[in-house]
């Protein structure tokens, strides 16, 4: 499964959350992006397929791969991962972190990174009564691969799935263009080397992109994959 071709839109997925379904919010006992664990596989950048039907994961906090082995919760070796297919969902090992990728157009990818809002979490309670950035960042490093869930009997993490506070999220997207990491936002593409700069301006006016949403980064990142000099 390299990345090039493996995606045709799951944009899809991100507008179907329906105000009718409850959305779900990971939790100190339970960081991870998906609410259940979900059949999946592994793949390294040379295609070779080293997990498959797992049931796979993602830890939020440090953006691992985790999986489920002889029912414990075990982390990938992440300098062995390139990509992984949990469900519908694709992501991509960026810098030991896995982002989840969006749409593929003409080569560039647009990538979705979740991670803990640090900001928003060292201003509350974390469970320990104290609401300090240095107790978040060390609540934090226990959340992550080598923290309390990692060799923890499956069944006993779901037993506490929904017992903790709950982890407040900061996300954020990018382009991937020609194995170059790109912030989605403004100052970002019109700053892009080899892009008339006066024509984005006016494709930005003219399609009122909002930034935030992904829909309207997918007519970004198509602008820059057919403009990009």
């Amino acid at each position: 499964m390299k990345a090039k071709g493996i995606i045709t839109v799951l944009l899809a997925l991100c507008l179907a959350c329906g105000a009718s379904a409850q959305k779900f919010e990971p939790r100190q006992t339970w960081p991870y992006l998906l609410e259940e664990f979900t059949l999946g596989s592994v793949r390294t950048s040379a295609g070779v397929v080293i997990r498959d039907e797992a049931f796979l994961n993602v830890s939020i906090p440090d953006g691992r791969l985790h999986y489920i082995q002889n029912g414990k919760i075990m982390a990938a070796d992440m300098t062995q991962v390139y990509t992984v297919l949990i469900g519908k969902d694709v992501f991509m090992n960026r810098g030991g972190r896995l982002e989840q990728v969006l749409y593929e157009g003409d080569g560039a990818l647009l990538l979705k990174k979740t991670e803990v809002d640090m900001v928003k979490l060292s201003k509350s309670d974390i469970g320990y009564g104290v609401s300090s950035a240095t107790a978040s960042t060390q609540k934090l490093t226990g959340l992550g691969a080598e923290g309390m869930l990692i060799n923890m009997d499956f069944s006993t993490a779901i037993e506490n799935a929904k017992t903790g506070e709950y982890l407040p999220l900061d996300e954020s997207y990018s382009f991937l263009v020609k194995g170059k990491e790109i912030p989605a936002k403004k100052a970002d593409f019109l700053a892009l080397e080899g892009l008339d700069h006066a024509g984005a301006k006016a494709f930005l006016k003219e399609q009122k992109i909002k930034w935030n949403k992904p829909l309207d980064l997918v007519k970004v990142l198509d602008y820059i994959t057919a403009n990009l000099k």
